[in-house]
């Protein structure tokens, strides 16, 4: 015999269909007579007899005698569906509570240990991706003050739902949280998802036309960069931390930030600094490959910004176009290509 609760059994059952709703306002406000409530609605007896059972499962009908049936609550009838739910949820809760507080103190006793490993290079070197997601897990559930990030591309729906597990950990203890991702985000789906979750829990998010590269600053103690294909450094030397936190500073100040509204309210210029930034690297010969990666976004998406360009400025060409933009002065000056370089 199944131990489940029942309330559980009624989930897997799937929602209330918009003829069981017809069924319950019949006995509610017309009549508690079954034969009456089904002739007025026209159902056939077994699918009636159909959203009646589910109706009485859920505690929202109760017999009231033969081929009669009582209205009830649906607040009451809530509450006893979920009242073991939310036992179990207060068990849950308690064991997790009880599970930091067992563990916490000896983050610190590893965080030492690994430290001391690592004594006079100031650098944990991780080669594979299964590696650094292990160990920035493990980095995250000890951050005490802030985390930095600053993202040129966002990963797979799976791996962005896995970051938010730990993102949602952090600013629950009350961490500062701060990122900065490409314009381009906010035209993607799937970052559009993941920028207005987080701006929901409290984190800071602004977007930048061009995002040089992925950093990741730890209480502005602790830095993780790209190394190798698909590895991280881990870097604990002050002086290079201070001077990435400069880095992330300047990229800081000069992005948008997401708005009130949700991060696809911006207003069309973050989009203009992001066709800038296109003119700016053809004007320095990139390829379409090379001017994707650097903003972030697929080829075909960087085309179609060149597609829009070439109609915007009445050209044809990706020569006329050049000429175009330094006509208009659109291309700015040999100092900020540098930058984008």
């Amino acid at each position: 015999m199944s131990t489940a609760p029942e309330h559980e059994v009624l989930l897997s059952d799937g929602p209330l269909t918009p003829q069981d709703v017809a069924v319950y306002r019949q006995f509610l406000e017309v009549s508690p007579d079954a034969d009456e409530a089904a002739e007025r609605l026209g159902i056939p007896p077994a699918r009636f007899a159909e959203s009646v059972g589910r109706l009485t499962d859920r505690g929202l009908l109760s017999p009231d005698g033969p081929y009669r049936h009582e209205a009830l609550s649906p607040g009451l009838a809530a509450l006893a569906l979920t009242a073991s739910a939310h036992v179990r949820v207060h068990e849950l809760m308690r064991r997790i509570d009880s599970t930091r507080r067992e563990l916490g103190p000896l983050g610190a006793l590893y965080e030492g240990h690994r430290r001391r490993e690592l004594e006079g290079t100031g650098t944990e070197l991780l080669t594979d991706g299964a590696a650094v997601r292990r160990r920035f897990a493990e980095l995250s559930a000890q951050v005490r003050r802030s985390v930095l990030t600053v993202h040129p591309t966002l990963g797979s729906p799976e791996t962005l739902r896995a970051a938010r597990e730990l993102d949602r950990d952090l600013l629950a203890r009350g961490v500062r949280y701060r990122t900065v991702l490409p314009h381009t985000a906010r035209r993607q789906r799937e970052a559009l998802h993941h920028m207005t979750l987080l701006d929901g829990l409290g984190a800071q998010v602004r977007t930048a036309a061009v995002v040089p590269g992925r950093l990741i600053l730890l209480d502005e103690e602790t830095a993780v960069v790209p190394a190798g294909a698909g590895g991280a450094a881990v870097l604990r030397d002050p002086t290079v931390v201070a001077f990435l936190t400069v880095i992330f500073d300047h990229i800081w100040e000069h992005a948008e930030p997401v708005g009130a509204g949700g991060p696809g309210s911006a207003a069309g210029h973050v989009f203009e600094d992001v066709e800038a930034a296109v003119l700016r690297h053809l004007a320095r010969g990139r390829s379409d490959d090379f001017i994707a990666r650097k903003l972030g976004i697929s080829t075909r998406t960087m085309r179609r910004y060149l597609a829009g360009l070439c109609e915007k400025l009445g050209v044809e060409t990706r020569f006329q176009l050049g000429v175009a933009a330094e006509r208009l002065g659109l291309l700015g000056d040999t100092r900020e290509q540098d930058r984008d370089a």
